[in-house]
């Protein structure tokens, strides 16, 4: 009963999204954008911009019940190889022109390149971030720390350090969607098994990520805004603008980066 009253509670905050310009998601903090009760949208992106209140799978969910109901309506794309729904409320006419510029902008930011880009450059980041807390590199993309090898699965670790005798594994994550669970848990147990203090910083979470890692004795660092590398300020202030998901570019880590991680490191050593 009470998870039926809270996704009916998820299901009327996006319905009042797709109906009032004074919805709390387009006042929220950041400069204007031009998103609207009448623009198209795509299923992760609504997941994203109602991440401060709703976890991505209950959204996820009311945007089915929605479009059961028939106040959405949408379209299967796809966008390099990957599969994707557009969505939009089932009164707005001539979508047209507004879905081929969502695709566009689409293509630009998740194409191969640039995916790998901003992956790149996160880890890059959290390496310069956390070699200034004087974590030191053992090994970057290892399944092995002091002769044990993980073998139960194909994965590995974007990297492993050290400090004040202690070994952490590191990953990193930077898209909008969840760190995939089957994968967290999987990169738990290799810390685990390889004895290293799991340190993952990823751009969000859910609750239940946050418990099982702090039950591995680990932390999950969230940066909300997805990274993109230096260059790209225009194609961020689009993503913004016409989508008003959370990017940005930056050259070093802000706000509590350094603070949260050197708490949790300086809590490891007692």
């Amino acid at each position: 009963m009470a998870e039926h009253t809270a996704l009916q509670e998820v299901i009327e905050d996006i319905r009042e999204f797709f109906l009032n310009s004074q919805h709390w998601v387009y006042r929220s903090p950041g400069t204007l954008s031009q998103v609207s009760p009448d623009s198209v949208y795509h299923v992760t992106q609504i997941e994203v911009l109602f991440e401060d209140r709703h976890f991505h799978d209950r959204t996820y969910r009311a945007l089915q019940q929605l479009l059961k109901d028939g106040f959405l309506r949408s379209r299967a794309v796809t966008v390099w190889d990957t599969s994707t729904i557009l969505l939009w409320r089932s009164n707005v006419r001539y979508v047209e022109r507004a879905i081929k510029s969502h695709l566009e902008l689409m293509s630009r930011y998740s194409s191969q390149q640039m995916n790998k880009a901003t992956g790149d450059y996160a880890e890059l980041l959290t390496l310069m971030g956390l070699s200034r807390l004087h974590l030191d590199l053992v090994s970057r993309n290892s399944n092995s720390y002091r002769g044990k090898v993980w073998t139960a699965s194909g994965h590995d670790l974007d990297f492993v350090m050290e400090r004040d005798g202690l070994a952490y594994g590191i990953e990193v994550k930077n898209t909008y969607n969840y760190f995939p669970d089957h994968e967290l848990e999987i990169k738990l147990k290799m810390c685990e098994y390889l004895e290293l203090v799991p340190l993952f910083v990823v751009r969000h979470r859910h609750a239940k990520q946050w418990t099982l890692t702090r039950q591995h004795r680990g932390l999950l660092d969230v940066f909300k805004s997805k990274i993109l590398p230096p260059g790209q300020s225009v194609l961020a202030q689009e993503i913004w603008q016409q989508m008003r998901l959370p990017v940005t570019v930056w050259s070093d880590w802000p706000g509590q980066f350094y603070p949260a991680i050197a708490k949790f490191l300086q809590e490891r050593t007692k």
